[in-house]
């Protein structure tokens, strides 16, 4: 029986709109290394760099730019003195669509950017 490898999509660091206090950010696409959207995955977590140390953002990951259906929400915590911080998830996340995601902040986050890098699985059909 032949083993199956993952195969893993080079997702883009995307780098949010100015974080909100209170309210997401408008919606923007998860792309791959190569531009263009990911068309479908699993989705198994998110990096974030913010800007500057202090605050909590909110990541959602979306099936559609119309915000139908959250998939995915995370808040990680920057309140430690560290700019960087992560979620891995136990179970992945399919994704059937091309995804969007949002950013929300609070006070001590808000005005700050967050660079985003979703970890995201290729589907085999």
């Amino acid at each position: 029986m032949a083993q199956t490898i993952p195969i893993y999509i080079q997702g883009d660091v995307t780098t949010s709109a100015t974080i909100l206090n209170g309210s997401e950010v408008a919606a923007v696409a998860i792309t791959t290394g190569s531009g263009g959207a990911v068309s479908s995955g699993l989705l198994w977590g998110v990096h974030g760099e913010l800007s500057s140390t202090a605050g909590q953002v909110t990541v959602r990951a979306y099936n559609d730019a119309s915000k139908t259906r959250e998939l995915y929400s995370v808040t990680l915590d920057f309140s430690g003195g560290d700019t960087q911080a992560s979620d891995l998830m136990s179970s992945a996340i399919p994704m059937f669509e091309a995804p969007y995601f949002t950013v929300e902040g609070g006070a001590t986050s808000a005005g700050k950017t967050i660079d985003v890098n979703f970890y995201i699985q290729a589907l085999r059909f």
